[in-house]
């Protein structure tokens, strides 16, 4: 039974009124409304772009595509299935990719924000799964041959006119800090370092081998690994071994350095210089015998004396007797590469900073860093961007690649990707 109230209406009407009467937003509340209103935004295009990765239309999928087929030369499916059943070696270099492209500082800031993405349809990432793929000397193993395989895909083939400087490297190595804790690391009393040995093409501008160490270990221990048939190295003057040298001459492989201070040599030959090497700054082109006594070398070698625009001295050393004095102190010019290519590592790539403490983890960390360096200048070439550039991308490069890589490849996207290459 309704009851009447004394302004005519009853009771059930005033409850309805009350249930769909909405009551006005307070004053305060606008800010409040517009926050919501952005986030539900955000979790929209976050959806939107999780579903964009699985093709190959997007920035992501361009950049990864050269990796999965790296994956696939390097195991087979039904191999990776029964060696990592709980985490993919793509998924793996995934993770390792984001924490170089988006300069994270730890291990849990990398596996966060590839499980915030979840690009490639990868399932959720467990930090402790992942902990364990960093130190894995198996995964080490498929990783090294992975890198190999996008150096090859990478190799291109120069100019019939450079054909002389088609295999070209520079040897030299960086010191990478490590935690107090890890003992294999051994430099200094109180300090814990490792090394990493690197070979540099500077022909195709990116990095071919890699050899990890303890800070302590000498460079010349690790020489020996680096060395091909028919290649040039340009080494510093810390490879200056006589014996190696003669070994390397036998083999037929080349190397330009400086010679050291206070070296002994005896001058067994004069080349003639012309007159428009010396204008260039060509003082002296000379053969000699390297060594003295018991560490005197068996074979000659050149010596090319010149002078800068600064008015210093230098004496280079090298085998290559085929070459103008000229192109010899041009060719150690270019070991200037590697060292470039350390500062962009260490810098831009924050490879200095090591997800793991192991020995197997320290050299997984340092060859994702290299990966995602190749991956970002097959990019770059694909854009037909690559030649102007050779030593490393730009910073500014690879920002709008790491901003853009969910988006759609469009016309727009690429044109905005070539503009920062030029």
């Amino acid at each position: 039974m309704t009851v009447a109230s004394v302004d005519g209406t009853t009771a059930d009407v005033k409850k309805f009124a009350r249930k769909t009467t909405k009551s006005p937003r307070s004053p305060g509340r606008p800010e409040r409304h517009e926050r919501r209103l952005a986030a539900a935004r955000a979790r929209r295009q976050a959806r939107k772009r999780a579903r964009c990765p699985r093709g190959a239309g997007c920035v992501l999928g361009r950049f990864l595509k050269p990796l999965k087929q790296a994956v696939r030369d390097a195991i087979d499916g039904n191999q990776e299935r029964r060696w990592f059943p709980t985490l993919s070696m793509l998924t793996m270099i995934f993770c390792g990719l984001l924490y170089h492209l988006f300069g994270l500082s730890s291990m849990r800031a990398a596996v966060e924000k590839a499980n915030y993405l979840r690009g490639l349809g990868i399932v959720r990432i467990c930090r402790s799964t992942f902990s364990d793929a960093m130190n894995s000397a198996l995964r080490l193993r498929v990783l090294r041959e992975v890198f190999q395989s996008l150096v090859r895909r990478f190799a291109e083939e120069l100019p019939r006119q450079l054909s002389k400087f088609r295999h070209l490297a520079a040897i030299d190595s960086t010191i990478l800090a490590c935690a107090p804790s890890q003992l294999w690391a051994e430099y200094r009393e109180e300090l814990k370092a490792c090394k990493a040995h690197l070979t540099f093409d500077v022909s195709s501008g990116i990095p071919s081998a890699l050899v990890l160490s303890a800070a302590r270990v000498h460079d010349r221990n690790y020489f020996e690994r680096f060395l091909k048939k028919g290649w040039t190295y340009l080494l510093d003057r810390a490879y200056n071994v006589y014996s190696v040298f003669d070994d390397m001459i036998e083999l037929g492989i080349f190397f330009v350095t400086r010679l050291k201070v206070g070296a002994s040599y005896q001058v067994v030959g004069r080349r003639r210089v012309k007159r428009k090497h010396r204008k260039l700054g060509v003082i002296a082109d000379e053969i000699i015998r390297l060594g003295a006594g018991a560490a005197e070398m068996t074979n000659n070698l050149r010596l090319v004396t010149f002078r800068t625009e600064q008015d210093e001295v230098l004496q280079f050393l090298t085998n290559r007797f085929d070459l103008a004095p000229t192109s010899v102190a041009a060719l150690y010019r270019g070991r200037w590469a590697i060292e470039l290519f350390f500062r962009f590592f260490k810098r831009t790539l924050r490879g200095a900073r090591l997800l793991a403490r192991s020995e197997v983890g320290a050299e997984i960390h340092v060859l994702l860093s290299l990966i995602t360096d190749v991956l970002l200048k097959c990019l770059a070439k694909s854009l037909n961007g690559w030649r102007k550039l050779r030593q490393h991308v730009p910073a500014t490069f690879m920002r709008l690649v790491r901003e853009s890589l969910f988006d759609r490849w469009t016309k727009r996207i690429q044109t905005r990707l070539a503009a920062v290459l030029l």
